[in-house]
């Protein structure tokens, strides 16, 4: 009996000898980058859901997988093309590198993998990586560093959109009828005005700027304009704030009292700087093109009936930190009761919004930013741009800096408007940033379509 048992207990040692062997000989699965930039939306879901990928992470044309040999030979029959990283098995070496313009040096070990516009993807060794997380917190609000994450859609181009709804006939109607106020040469006239001045936050062109936005906001019929201090290393600085109420009127009864009216916000940033921002820091695309947009939008929505109030805001200090932005949210956080944040129907900012590589040919290019869980606020602008332009939108799940992660971070719904090629613009941050380098044909689909869900919103 006892040598019956020691033969079994041999027999169990060999079969666990060779399942391991057979688990070592095992390959261990792959990283890949798939080129999905003409995939669709359906094919794009098939692909996800393909056996033998593990995990996937969207990154406009571009799809990084985890897949064994069964995922790459799926991929292959389906016709999809999986680009091999080589000895990488794991996502600890890869980074996702958000708003760093395409100018930014990477630390020495780091390359860059795939370049999709807002994001990059970059890998390197520990200590390279490690370098680049510092450069996170070297180049403040404008860098962000994050680690690849498995099922997130970082960004998501305009060919793998679903198909935008249709909007009604009388939507139809009305943001087209919106549509067709934007003034191109208006906007084109603010743009030149404002880059005369050097907007820096301390220097006196950024007074002269906040007065001439002022006066512009003013002049508008049934608008309501007031500075707002806050204060940027011991300095003050101010926004600018008009508000356009809504129609529906307070009556003695109490039932249509102020708090029953929403509230929309377009916001954008006056202020530049420039790498002489004591000489010269012009900032015509960044950001007195968002900023013209803004008084452009207050122009078009005085001659719009609208049921809630509209409020008009352009920031100072955005570019120290997104300070202006923050002291906005702080007060509409405290002059609201509370819990009632969800009054904000939506937050449209802009903030460069004038430069297209390609000048007037080709399609002009967008990028509508915010969090995933306001996916569907997002997709308003990939409807209105359907309806009143000939945008390509890239919708980006990555919110960073610029002043809409203000807003986001107070639990607010809002969307930065970027132009599709800012990470190319040559100029970024430079005092050459004048307004001969911009495209205002690009500038003025993009304000067709923020007019478009301003109307929607405020209606």
């Amino acid at each position: 009996m006892r040598k019956i048992r020691l033969c079994l207990l041999a027999s169990l040692a060999s079969l666990a000898s060779l399942s391991g062997l057979l688990l070592s000989a095992t390959p261990p699965e792959r990283m890949a980058i798939v080129d999905i930039s003409s995939a669709g939306p359906s094919n794009l879901n098939i692909l996800k859901k393909l056996g033998g990928i593990s995990w996937w992470t969207e990154m406009g044309g571009s799809l990084i997988v985890s897949a064994n040999a069964r995922g790459f030979a799926n991929m292959d029959s389906t016709g999809f093309v999986a680009r091999v990283l080589p000895d990488l098995t794991t996502a600890d070496d890869l980074r996702v590198l958000i708003a760093g313009h395409s100018s930014m040096a990477l630390p020495a070990g780091v390359n860059t993998l795939a370049d999709e516009g807002r994001a990059r993807l970059v890998r390197g060794d520990s200590a390279a990586l490690s370098a680049l997380d510092q450069s996170n917190v070297d180049h403040g609000i404008h860098v962000g560093v994050f680690p690849v994450e498995p099922g997130k859609v970082i960004l998501r181009s305009a060919t793998n959109q679903d198909v935008p709804r249709r909007v009604s006939q009388r939507e139809s109607f009305m943001v087209n009828d919106v549509a067709r106020k934007v003034s191109k040469d208006r906007w084109w006239a603010d743009v030149r005005k404002l880059a005369a001045w050097n907007r820096h936050i301390s220097a006196t062109g950024n007074i002269e700027a906040r007065d001439w936005i002022k006066m512009n906001l003013a002049a508008i019929p049934g608008m309501e304009v007031t500075l707002q201090e806050f204060r940027v290393a011991g300095r003050s600085a101010w926004n600018v704030v008009g508000i356009l109420p809504g129609e529906r009127m307070v009556d003695d009864s109490g039932s249509a009292s102020a708090n029953d009216r929403g509230l929309v916000i377009v916001g954008g940033h006056f202020d530049s700087t420039s790498e002489r921002a004591s000489y010269a820091a012009p900032g015509a695309e960044d950001n007195a093109s968002g900023a013209a947009g803004v008084i452009e939008l207050a122009r078009v929505m005085a001659d719009v009936p609208h049921s809630e109030d509209i409020v008009f805001a352009a920031f100072s200090g955005e570019e120290q930190g997104l300070y202006g932005s923050a002291a906005f949210v702080e007060k509409l956080v405290e002059g609201l009761p509370e819990q009632e944040t969800s009054r904000v129907r939506g937050v449209i900012t802009m903030d460069m919004i004038g430069y297209s590589r390609s000048g007037t040919s080709g399609q002009p290019g967008v990028i509508i930013e915010t969090e995933s869980q306001y996916s569907d606020f997002a997709r308003r602008f990939v409807e209105a741009a359907a309806e009143v332009t000939n945008l390509r939108v890239t919708t980006s799940f990555n919110p960073f800096g610029s002043d809409h992660v203000s807003f986001l971070d107070a639990g607010i719904p809002a969307i930065l408007a970027i132009d599709a090629d800012w990470n190319h613009y040559a100029h970024y941050h430079k005092t050459t940033d004048t307004p001969d380098k911009l495209t205002p044909e690009l500038a003025y689909e993009i304000l067709k379509m923020n007019a478009a869900v301003t109307a929607l919103l405020a209606r």
